[in-house]
């Protein structure tokens, strides 16, 4: 037994330790567990035999042995099983094997197997410079690959959005003709539902600002823009079917939800209107 990587197992995701206390509690029970009574039979004129007691109990621990055999074999055969990471009104910061941080939005969740990542909702990376090691990351549709960068990536269902802050990315898909590169001030939205993408100019300094309480946008579709004020300034925005696909270009502080629901509505030329816990935008020409 590999105890090393048996407790490298244990301390690499919480399910580990919760897996091996669930057999570990079984175990224990199983001390607390009376043996079924013997049946009584209707006598014969056979000779009694004797009641063998410890077979209920070699069964039993035979069955604790066998699970307590899949842990500890799944903690040395995968020591570096994949660990998920998920978020709900905090952001969080994971440091990959190699230093390389993410940092991971509200809402949001990260699975992270050696170099293969895959990611739900949004996140910013900070990707070390190594030559000899690609970085994947599984985002909706979209593969997006890296040796060592500073971007920042918004998956919302089949949207995809990427955009660059430093050094440069690939984003590759099926549905795309050839792998898109993107360098720094560069971004690229994905939409999977229709398979359409379409990459613009970004200023790299507002890449990821709302780890800083902005939201700057260039040409989003409002339903996205909705998306996002959902995940990061926790304010829910109804966003009609009819105005769901116009663009909003400019930049929303996100400290305050509310604030920024009335903003968007104003650089948007909309009305806003409360529609129980949440704002639904309107059109004042209705």
């Amino acid at each position: 037994m590999d105890w090393d990587a048996f407790t490298a197992w244990l301390e690499a995701d919480p399910a580990h330790a919760r897996a091996y206390d669930e057999v570990s509690l079984a175990d224990a029970a199983l001390g607390e567990i009376e043996p079924p009574a013997p049946l009584h039979l209707a006598a014969n004129d056979d000779p009694a035999q004797p009641v063998a007691r410890g077979g209920w109990y070699r069964w039993a621990g035979t069955a604790i042995a066998a699970c307590l055999l899949v842990v500890l074999s799944f903690a040395v055969l995968r020591p570096d099983a994949a660990s998920v990471y998920h978020t709900e009104g905090q952001s969080m910061t994971v440091t990959l094997d190699d230093g390389s941080q993410v940092v991971l939005a509200p809402a949001s969740e990260l699975t992270v197997d050696g170099d293969q990542l895959a990611l739900s909702g949004g996140a910013w990376f900070d990707v070390r410079h190594d030559p000899d090691r690609q970085l994947v990351i599984a985002a909706g549709l979209v593969q997006i690959t890296d040796i060592g960068t500073r971007f920042d990536v918004q998956a919302a269902g089949q949207d995809v959005r990427v955009a660059v802050s430093e050094g440069r990315v690939s984003v590759r898909s099926e549905h795309l003709q050839a792998p898109v590169q993107l360098t720094a001030g560069r971004q690229l939205h994905f939409d999977g539902a229709s398979g359409r993408s379409l990459a613009a100019p970004v200023e790299a300094a507002s890449v990821g600002g709302w780890r800083s309480g902005q939201l700057t946008y260039a040409d989003v579709p409002l339903r996205l823009v909705s998306a996002d004020l959902s995940r990061y300034a926790g304010v829910e925005i109804e966003v009609p079917q009819a105005m769901a696909g116009r663009m909003f270009s400019g930049t929303l502080t996100i400290d305050d939800g509310n604030a920024a629901a009335r903003d968007l509505s104003q650089l948007m030329g909309l009305g806003l209107e409360r529609a129980g816990a949440c704002y639904r935008l309107v059109d004042p020409a209705d």
